[in-house]
């Protein structure tokens, strides 16, 4: 025989099974979630540029200004140049370090010392001396690269791997590592557009940055 469905057997339904109704609804939930996020759009490796910083960053949004710019006006066939910064701690920031790398994230990043040598003798820095519009940039400015020259304990060779931020007055106004280096990751997956970047950026940081005029107060003249 079946239960008559009036308000009485509704109610009593729903005070003992309101829980399947809840679980339903959240299972729902997360399955689109799930679907939304494995057919969202992304950004193909070859159309994106990513800067790590591991240290710090100006909070202002004016490296994600500077670096939109760049996108926008010298390199339209990216769709994405963006920026992040690491934990510069010494417990969680080289984990968060490890764990990029070792995912293939990440272009350039502007590296400490001790970060900047370790990566460079194990082979994870691309050698910069190569690129003669880079080294030339340098050598107009008469700024030496010697601290970034780097021996490769995995093939037995010493490179360029790396820039010296001191090297590079206009970034203070926008990043800052330790004694820090700016280098480009070897398994970017999109070298030509991020050497082209760095040559951009390098030219545009060798620049001292001038500070913002400060405005003259206007008197009134007297009466």
């Amino acid at each position: 025989m079946k239960t008559p469905l009036n308000a009485d057997t509704l109610r009593q339904h729903f005070t003992y099974s309101w829980w399947k109704y809840l679980l339903a609804g959240l299972l729902a939930f997360g399955l689109v979630d799930i679907v939304l996020s494995m057919t969202a759009y992304r950004v193909p490796p070859e159309k994106k540029i990513e800067f790590f910083v591991y240290g710090q960053m100006d909070q202002s949004g004016a490296l994600e200004k500077y670096l939109e710019s760049v996108r926008e006006n010298e390199m339209p066939e990216m769709e994405e140049i963006a920026c992040q910064m690491l934990m510069a701690d010494d417990t969680y920031g080289p984990m968060q370090l490890m764990t990029f790398l070792a995912a293939g994230e990440g272009d350039v990043y502007l590296l400490p010392r001790e970060e900047f040598i370790s990566n460079a003798a194990n082979g994870s820095l691309v050698a910069l001396e190569s690129d003669a519009k880079l080294m030339d940039i340098f050598d107009r400015a008469g700024a030496s690269l010697q601290t970034g020259w780097r021996k490769n304990t995995e093939i037995g060779e010493t490179h360029l791997y790396g820039i010296p931020q001191s090297k590079l007055p206009g970034l203070a106004r926008y990043a800052y590592a330790e004694d820090g280096y700016l280098c480009v990751f070897i398994n970017n997956g999109n070298e030509e557009n991020v050497m082209a970047f760095l040559r951009i950026f390098c030219r545009d940081m060798i620049k001292e940055t001038e500070p913002e005029p400060v405005p003259t107060p206007v008197t009134e003249p007297a009466a």
